[in-house]
């Protein structure tokens, strides 16, 4: 199932690479044998489908959507795409940080800390209700600091709610870091 969520909703290469081979065999086959219909219903298909496919938007679509916007700022040193997509409700339960604090502390931890790369390895829907879902995302991080450059993995969950028609953040937490188990903001470095 997820692969053909990904396959007809997600991936517009995919689709139109398959799409173009299959019209292209009606295509000789109507060069061929002279009947059109083939060939017509397989356009009209096709152009069903792509149009399907670009007005329906998955909740990773969304979540992919948002997160590059954070990944370029933060790689720039800022945080404004952060505090966009953060909800009003947001809140990290452990330290009891709301969303005007996590954004003080995002601000003074990119102020330590220089990220030169983020790439991100994955993007995961692991829980999905109709007004809240939740992702896993992996990056690999080139970063450092006066003291120290760190290269390496980290893995986070990201939860986002549906707030005045848009999808926002209302959680994050750390969950790996370099492959070893984080539990929560108190084991991360501290600028």
């Amino acid at each position: 199932m997820a692969f053909c969520k990904w396959f007809f909703l997600e991936s517009t290469l995919a689709l139109a690479g398959c799409l173009a081979v299959v019209l292209f065999a009606l295509l000789v086959r109507w060069r061929r044998t002279l009947r059109p219909r083939p060939l017509l219903i397989g356009l009209g298909l096709a152009a069903a489908l792509l149009i399907v496919q670009a007005a329906v938007v998955t909740r990773r679509e969304h979540a992919d959507r948002i997160m590059r916007q954070i990944e370029s700022d933060l790689v720039a040193s800022r945080v404004d795409a952060l505090a966009g997509a953060l909800s009003a409700r947001f809140q990290i339960p452990q330290t009891g940080w709301d969303r005007e604090r996590f954004i003080g502390i995002a601000r003074r931890y990119l102020a330590w800390i220089d990220i030169h790369t983020l790439t991100r390895r994955a993007l995961e829907v692991q829980r999905s209700e109709p007004e809240r879902f939740e992702i896993y995302v992996s990056y690999l991080a080139d970063a450092s600091t006066e003291d120290f450059r760190y290269v390496g993995l980290s893995r986070w969950l990201i939860a986002f709610v549906r707030e005045e028609g848009k999808w926002r953040i209302v959680e994050i937490q750390p969950t790996e870091l370099d492959r070893r188990p984080v539990a929560g903001w108190s084991k991360l470095p501290r600028p």
